[in-house]
């Protein structure tokens, strides 16, 4: 069977396909006859390594410290096609995604972490329509509608399923998910602040800021933000925080104040608050608490910033 080797119509018909299961990398023991459910195996000067399903390494009693997902490509290429596996793995690189690759006499096959196999899918798909010249769904954003709530508390918990304070896994609700659930009737709610992302027909980011002052000056506490997981590092929230920032130089705000991270969010403009006096409501902030001075920042806002009531629980 003749494979193809046009990189571009190669990359255009990947049409990846996740296996069952979950797969892991074990040094297979010195004498042990092979198992039947060894998928790939390798063999070098310091042992042979095989590829299994993990519950077979379980079964056996075998370490292992990987734990992926398998992807096969199905697309056959010829074994001396330039340049596949280099542009797969380019993608899921810029998308922080590790990958280890098998190539096979018919398809290549791609290990993911377990965790990232649904957004490996979605980086893949979009690397295949960037080279069929199919026009891909234009994001859209918008005023969040009452109709869309349900599924912005729902995309919120999965997007803080992982404490960003903490790095662990969030015990029940993410604290984020009640907190913007009292947002979205709070005095403070302002409905032009709430804004969706909307790709494909799917909410897929909503971003929210409410009123907040320094003593009588008013200011916009922006947070929280959310991108679905699978599409997070693809731009979405970027694209929400530049509506904002339109928004509100247009709307006549002179600032917007936030907690999060100092090395993403300066690219907008943010710097640390204290350096133009304002002060984080809780000392134990002063780091990542930001403030972005918009056009009508009017300079001399002394104090301490303070959110919209329902941020006063955290």
């Amino acid at each position: 069977m003749t494979g193809d080797k046009n990189l571009q119509a190669l990359l255009a018909a990947i049409h990846p396909v996740v296996r069952e299961g979950e797969y892991v990398y074990v040094l297979w023991p010195h004498g042990r006859p092979l198992a039947a459910g060894i998928q790939a195996a390798v063999r070098e000067a310091e042992g042979l390594t095989v590829v299994l399903p993990r519950s077979e390494a379980d079964g056996l009693g075998l370490p292992y410290d990987f734990v992926a997902a398998w992807i096969t490509l199905q697309i056959h290429s010829e074994l001396e096609a330039v340049g596949l596996t280099a542009a797969v793995s380019r993608a899921l690189t810029d998308a922080k995604i590790s990958c280890n690759v098998l190539a096979g006499f018919h398809h290549d096959h791609l290990l993911v972490p377990a965790g990232e196999a649904a957004r490996a899918l979605e980086v893949l798909a979009e690397l295949a329509a960037e080279n069929s010249h199919q026009p891909r769904p234009e994001l859209v954003l918008r005023n969040e509608t009452a109709e869309d709530r349900e599924k912005i508390l729902a995309l919120t918990a999965e997007a803080f399923a992982i404490s960003p304070a903490t790095g662990l896994p969030a015990k029940g609700e993410p604290i984020e998910v009640d907190v913007l659930r009292q947002l979205f009737e709070c005095e403070e709610y302002l409905p032009e602040f709430s804004i969706v992302a909307v790709l494909d027909g799917e909410v897929v980011g909503h971003v929210i800021s409410t009123r907040g002052w320094v003593g009588e000056h008013e200011l916009l506490g922006l947070g929280p933000i959310g991108v679905t997981p699978r599409l997070q590092r693809h731009g979405i929230g970027s694209a929400l925080m530049n509506e904002t920032i339109a928004r509100a130089n247009a709307a006549g705000e002179s600032g917007i104040a936030l907690l999060g991270s100092t090395e993403y969010y300066p690219r907008f403009g943010f710097v640390p608050a204290t350096s133009l006096g304002v002060l984080p409501p809780e000392e134990i902030w002063a780091d990542s608490f930001q403030l972005l001075p918009l056009a009508l920042w009017p300079g001399g806002v002394h104090g301490t910033f303070r959110y919209a009531a329902p941020f006063a629980g955290l």
